[in-house]
Parts: C-alpha cells; structure tokens; sequence
C-alpha cells in the first residue's frame, strides 16, 4: 500500500505539471518569492514548511478522537479524546519558536523551525522552499513515578530533526517531502535509538478559502510499527485556520504518530479529529 501511496503524490504532481499555468506566461523579470505553499505551519499531523512572520503568535488547539470502529457505545470515537495546546511565535520571518503539550502522553515539547530558503521566480530564481526543524519532548511523570529506582530524566526524552523541502506547482497545487529522523533516548531491546523516515504530503486548493491535505510517512529503515496515512481539510475563516482530518494515527507529535502508529486504515482504525490555529499580532512595528 506504501508504494501506491506514493506512486499517487508522483502522478499528481506529473499531470498537474502537464497542464499550462498561466502564471507562466508572464514576463517576470525581478525575484518574486512565492508564499502560502501551506496555509498552516502544520499540514496533517506533520509539519509545513510555513510558519508565523516576526512579531506573530499562532495559538493551536489539536485535537484527537478515538476510531471510527469504536461503535455507537462510544459514539464512534467522539467519547475518547485527546488534545495538544500550543504556541509559535516568529523571532524573524524565517526563525520561529514553539511549545507545546499534549495530555494523552503527557508529553511537553519544545521546538524551533528555521527557513533556509525561499521557492522564488524570476531572476535567479530557486524552485523549493526548504526549513529545517527541529524539537525536543520529555515526558511527565508523578512525583511517585519519579521516586522509583528506574527513573532516569534522560530516558524520559526524544528529539525529532527534519528537513521540509516543497515546491508550489502552481496557485492550487503544492507538494512537500520531509526526511526525518527521531530518535529515542530509551528504546526497548534491539530497537534501535534512531529512526528514519520519509514524509511525503500535499496541499490542493478547490476553493479560494478550502484545500484538501494529503499526508503520508514512510518508516525507511526500521518499521517498528504501522506507516502513517492521513488526508485532511483546511477551511480557512479570517484569522482562523480550522482543519478537519482522518488518519490511522491518533497521536499528534511526530515520535509517537511517525513510529508508533498501530492503527490500520483497512481496519476502520481511522482517527477523526481537528486543528484550530488562531494568530495575534504581538509586536506590529517589526
């Protein structure tokens, strides 16, 4: 199912590429840099290449039910939910910062996304927008738990360090691919403590003010469990981005929906949930 998956962002990308894009036509005859490849910092569960301009805070509720196959005891998932409150605030139009957490795993993470450089037109033109991010996630533990003999504060860690490379086709059409690498600082036995994986995502606008997402990881080297296949709706209303999604993966940070994902979509273990993204302008004269 991998290989089709990926087979199906190539065959988009061949045929969209094929059609004639009016923007070409024109006589560009300074560097344009080109903006909105994403209309989030977050395409799925997965990160954009996007991010808030200096002086811009973005507040960002995700949230996570439980499976569609649950059934109607469970109101098909909506009786279980998990949710992830953050912050990202832009430093400089191409470095920002972030926190978050998430309550199922208790997990806090900390991060920083830096744009290395920008997909632009004309003279010395560059076809790909690239950032580099990275974040840190500890996981909390009870006052009890932590008395115990076993605990270590450095087991409780795992880093993530990705490179977003996209291109915007054209003004509805934009494709991302995402090397990754986790790594955990506990890993169980003969696991090993780095993990690589691929990232391959898209961006289609139908609408002026909707897209429809689609999102898929690739465990490339040690498949410890299911990869991850999400599609999603991005609905933007002013200053809200509201985001509705279906994935196999219920988590919302990248080493537990990357690399720990269990769910399988022929199943019925898809996940419904949403993303509510709100920003603030915190410094205007920057």
């Amino acid at each position: 199912m991998r290989y089709t998956v990926i087979l199906s962002f190539i065959l988009i990308a061949v045929h969209v590429t094929a059609q004639e894009d009016l923007l070409s036509l024109i006589d560009v005859k300074e560097s344009n840099y080109i903006s909105y490849t994403f209309k989030g910092n977050k395409i799925v569960n997965g990160e954009s290449v996007e991010a808030p301009s200096a002086g811009v805070l973005q507040f960002q509720i995700q949230h996570r039910f439980g499976t569609l196959n649950s059934g109607f005891y469970n109101l098909y998932g909506l009786d279980n939910a998990q949710i992830r409150l953050g912050l990202d605030y832009g430093l400089k139009d191409w470095l920002c910062i972030g926190i978050g957490r998430s309550s199922a795993l208790k997990t806090i993470d900390v991060s920083s996304k830096l744009k290395i450089m920008r997909q632009k037109n004309g003279m010395n033109a560059f076809p790909f927008t690239i950032a580099y991010y990275t974040s840190v996630f500890q996981k909390q533990f009870t006052k009890i738990e932590k008395k115990q003999a076993n605990y270590k504060f450095s087991d409780q860690l795992s880093y993530v360090n990705q490179l977003l490379i996209a291109h915007k086709i054209n003004r509805k059409l934009s494709l991302q691919i995402s090397p990754t690498i986790v790594h955990y600082n506990l890993v169980g036995y003969d696991e090993s403590n780095d993990r690589l994986s691929i990232g391959f995502s898209s961006r289609y606008k139908i609408s002026n003010r909707v897209s429809i997402n689609t999102e898929y990881f690739l465990q490339a080297v040690e498949r410890t469990n299911n990869d991850v296949l999400s599609f999603g709706f991005d609905i933007e209303t002013g200053g809200h981005i509201f985001q509705l999604h279906l994935s196999n993966s219920p988590a919302m940070i990248a080493p537990a929906f990357i690399h720990e994902t269990k769910g399988i979509w022929a199943k019925g273990d898809i996940y419904f949930g949403f993303n509510i993204s709100r920003v603030f302008s915190i410094n205007e004269n920057r």
